[in-house]
């Protein structure tokens, strides 16, 4: 399986520096939480970002055209427009046309990656199937959620990435990508809320940060801690399982992409793996800020884009959503430069 091409589209982003002016940001975390920015697309629907990003994907990398695709998934995390609505029929009516199957993921943050194992299993079922698009976007500038204090520590922002996969060649070769569930970790997001009349219906906003306390809270009295080492515990084992099967150790990892979220998380995940600072996309990511299920993907674009991978490279994703999921996907690089069919022998 192979990555065809990349697509993005990144909305300029809010420096911290104008969100303390404005008086939406805490100017005392500023300099504890070290983050510089977030990527805010105003009034644009998060199913036109995906279009921009299924386009550019095309253009920049000489694509035929999205109606060749014999898949289409859409991951998402935050609502994307009316009630009853699916967005991966906007997609269809602006860019396939046909009955291309197509379909909403509901798998929070490690959607994208988690959409790659899918639909490399759609493609390799059927020796005639030859093309999948992963494509997600997320709009958060919505009433029900605060950007800037959501998540103490972290700074959400809004972003679309179009990744198109195939058999045969590519600028990158997706070696390993595997996906897992912890249950007992189900309630992590769900502040002990009632699931029923849902928290969008009464206008109840988002806040992780008090989720995860009530989480904490709830924790302690039942197991103490144990659960934080089982998701420590998974995510290893995600990594060393993704690994094993591309061929390759840690030791042959260029650069590797976490989730754009806080920086001791971060400083646990780099301990856990035994990486360094530079080894991560933490200088990209803490300028846009978490944007849902596409953080380790627009930063794919983006070191590809700058000379952060070249040829032969690899890079690996690890990737966490609420419920929880972790997951790991190994690519490497083949090419920073459109390839052609038959080109990479």
């Amino acid at each position: 399986m192979f990555v065809r091409s990349l697509g993005v589209h990144v909305p300029d982003s809010v420096s911290v520096e104008q969100a303390v002016r404005e008086g939406w940001y805490p100017a005392e975390e500023a300099g504890k939480f070290r983050q510089i920015g977030a990527a805010v697309a105003g009034d644009m629907p998060a199913p036109e970002m995906a279009r921009l990003a299924v386009l550019d994907a095309y253009e920049r990398w000489g694509e035929s055209s999205p109606r060749d695709l014999d898949l289409l998934l859409y991951p998402s995390v935050w609502h994307q427009g009316p009630n009853g609505w699916q967005p991966q029929h906007y997609l269809q009516m602006h860019l396939l046309g046909g009955n291309v199957p197509a379909h909403e993921i509901r798998s929070g943050c490690v959607g994208m990656i988690s959409s790659l194992e899918l639909a490399a299993s759609y493609l390799q079922a059927d020796a005639d199937r030859e093309t999948a698009a992963v494509v997600s976007a997320d709009n958060h500038g919505t009433p029900l959620v605060d950007r800037w204090r959501m998540t103490p520590g972290a700074l959400i922002g809004d972003a679309a990435a179009a990744l198109i996969l195939g058999k045969g060649y590519g600028m990158a070769e997706l070696l390993s990508v595997n996906v897992t569930v912890i249950p007992a970790a189900d309630a992590v997001n769900d502040g002990a809320y009632p699931l029923f009349p849902p928290d969008a219906t009464v206008g109840r906003g988002l806040s992780f940060g008090d989720r995860h306390e009530e989480f904490r809270r709830r924790l302690l009295q039942a197991q103490g801690t144990g659960i934080h080492l089982t998701i420590q515990k998974t995510m290893m084992q995600q990594v060393e399982k993704t690994l094993d099967e591309a061929g390759i150790g840690l030791a042959d990892i260029t650069r590797v992409a976490f989730p754009h979220g806080r920086r001791e998380d971060l400083d646990g995940q780099m301990a856990w793996l035994g990486i360094d600072e530079d080894q991560t996309t933490w200088d990209y990511g803490r300028r846009v800020g978490h944007c849902g299920a596409v953080d380790q993907f627009i930063a794919f674009e983006h070191l590809i884009a700058t000379g952060g991978l070249v040829a032969g490279d690899h890079l690996l994703m690890v990737g966490f959503g609420s419920g929880t999921s972790v997951a790991a996907a190994a690519f490497r690089v083949l090419s920073t430069s459109p390839v052609t069919s038959g080109a990479l022998a």
